[in-house]
């Protein structure tokens, strides 16, 4: 399925959305990038504000992929 993003914003979102899916917490995600649950909170409410590295190592933890 696509998700096509017009702003950062949406991409926080789309994130958070999918950790809740599959019923991980903020920590659990963090834990398996070698990340705070605060730089996860962070991603979500403002990846705009977020490395570009730290976003990929979300969207992997999450086994998402950017096309």
């Amino acid at each position: 399925m696509d998700y096509p993003l017009k702003t950062p914003g949406q991409l926080g979102a789309v994130l958070k959305g999918f950790r809740r899916e599959r019923k991980l917490t903020q920590a659990a995600v963090g834990a398996a990038v070698g990340l705070p649950q605060n730089a996860i909170s962070q991603i979500e409410a403002a990846p705009d504000h977020s490395s570009l590295a730290r976003v990929f190592k979300v969207l992997a933890a999450l086994e998402l992929e950017v096309v």
